[in-house]
């Protein structure tokens, strides 16, 4: 069982065949709205994998909001300690997505990402404590917040997992407080301070966060896989072969399918595994929601298994 601290907005597509350069217009192939924010997404996914799934989050008093907690329902997740703030909109994203390479441009309004304060989560993490064995925040709302929910999360003895994204400055007293941190390669770059342009490089970075006080390291790292470092252990565990359609949401996607593993005593290696194979499924659809079911990451897993 989840709790899932973090953003939630409406994601506004437009497909194109390339980006535009600086003062240029291009005309687009395609428009389309889907539901987002890096916490509700993750959370949709946690339920669709078959936890039960605590939102902590805000909307405004608006239409977006309002459709935004019913895409939740209707996914499965619990909604109860989601806050309305009446006077600010609604958390939004438009996204340029290239057909031509699945590659993205995205801008993020916060709107009600904001207004999602310590007091919040707290309450919400006191009343849950009992249900929830893992929690499961990100940056995309104030860090003041991030960080009481992950002190309260490891007061209660729930396993902590911090998915840095987008990267902002973080105050090193915060990392004794995460058993588990998920940034992609630019994200560890940017914690750490380091050169990471190799697996070497990935690894030596990584223990940078761990002399910190972070127990795991988990490096998203596309193509290639997900870089696990621990104590004693440093290990690129592969990615799933697919064909890409949309990789908005693919680190979300796994973030979900880490927790939902961590939770369920997976190994780590195991669990890692278990996260590629859910982000591999989400790439070949559209929409940052677009998590597969159990049912099709055990189906993918299985026949990699038998194929090896």
């Amino acid at each position: 069982m989840s709790m899932v601290v973090g953003s939630i907005h409406a994601d506004f597509y437009i497909s194109v065949d390339r980006f535009p350069q600086v003062g240029e217009t291009v005309i687009g192939l395609g428009f389309s709205v889907f539901p987002g924010g890096k916490g509700a997404n993750q959370a949709v996914g946690c339920a669709r994998l078959g936890a039960e799934t605590f939102m902590v989050g805000a909307v405004g008093g608006d239409d977006i909001g309002r459709a935004m907690v019913e895409n939740l329902k209707r996914n499965g997740v619990v909604v109860k300690h989601i806050f309305v703030d009446r006077s600010v909109h609604t958390g939004v994203a438009f996204i340029l997505l290239n057909t031509e390479t699945g590659d993205n441009m995205i801008v993020v309004a916060p709107g009600a990402d904001n207004s999602l304060k310590p007091h919040h989560v707290e309450k919400a993490l006191e009343e849950e404590a009992q249900r929830v064995r893992t929690l499961l925040v990100q940056l995309e709302i104030p860090l003041e917040t991030v960080y009481a929910a992950l002190r309260k999360g490891k007061e209660l003895g729930l396993t902590t997992i911090l998915n840095p994204a987008p990267a902002k400055p973080l105050d090193e007293s915060v990392y004794r407080y995460v058993d588990v941190i998920v940034p992609n390669r630019i994200e560890l770059e940017q914690l750490t301070g380091a050169t990471v342009k190799s697996l070497d490089d990935v690894f030596r970075a990584s223990e940078i966060l761990v002399k910190h006080g972070v127990k795991a390291v988990v490096t998203t790292m596309g193509s290639l896989g997900a870089a696990l470092v621990a104590q004693d252990v440093k290990k690129l565990v592969k990615a799933f072969r697919v064909r890409v359609v949309d990789t908005v949401g693919a680190g979300d996607a796994f973030c979900a399918g880490l927790a939902v593993a961590i939770g369920e005593n997976m190994e780590l290696e195991e669990a890692v595994r278990f996260a590629n194979a859910v982000a591999a499924l989400k790439i070949t659809r559209q929409g940052a929601q677009s998590v597969p079911t159990r049912a099709e990451v055990e189906s993918l897993l299985e026949k990699e298994s038998t194929s090896t």
